[in-house]
């Protein structure tokens, strides 16, 4: 009988799955306090990186293009929308780049359905990646943000 009745209480009252939320908002997200989503976007920054660098576009010093986007839990790229702009010609190979990285699948232990990206890369004078999160307005939520610059 106490079998029976431990089994209905662990129904009723199931176990929370452990995991990493996405902070607050106004909470700044860090590799210490979510070392799960930290790792995600750092793993997602190097393949974009990687990509950029080896699409060899042609480029001017200070030229960027970012996009805006939604990478769903299983890996997925939806809603690809330009947010900073330099001409058609650059602004096509920015989103080529992106759409030639397919991001991972969340990884175990991400508690959320998807993500809003903004991924900006562009050339400058030094080198520089840029992981960070903050609050959308025009979408009443949160965005992470990644930006990369090459010195080439």
């Amino acid at each position: 009988m106490k079998k029976i009745i431990l089994v209905i209480m662990l129904i009723l009252f199931q176990i929370p799955v452990f995991g990493e939320d996405i902070p607050p908002r106004g909470v700044e997200m860090t590799k210490e306090t979510n070392p799960i989503f930290w790792s995600y976007l750092e793993d997602y920054s190097c393949a974009l990186k990687e990509a950029f660098e080896d699409a060899k576009i042609f480029h001017l010093r200070g030229w960027g293009a970012a996009y805006e986007f939604i990478i769903t839990r299983n890996g997925e790229i939806k809603d690809l929308k330009g947010s900073v702009f330099q001409n058609d010609y650059y602004n096509k190979k920015v989103k080529d780049v992106i759409l030639s990285v397919k991001p991972s699948p969340f990884y175990e232990g991400m508690n959320a359905e998807d993500m809003l990206f903004d991924v900006y890369l562009g050339y400058q004078s030094y080198e520089d990646i840029d992981i960070y999160n903050g609050f959308h307005i025009k979408y009443n939520r949160d965005i992470f943000g990644i930006s990369i610059d090459l010195d080439k």
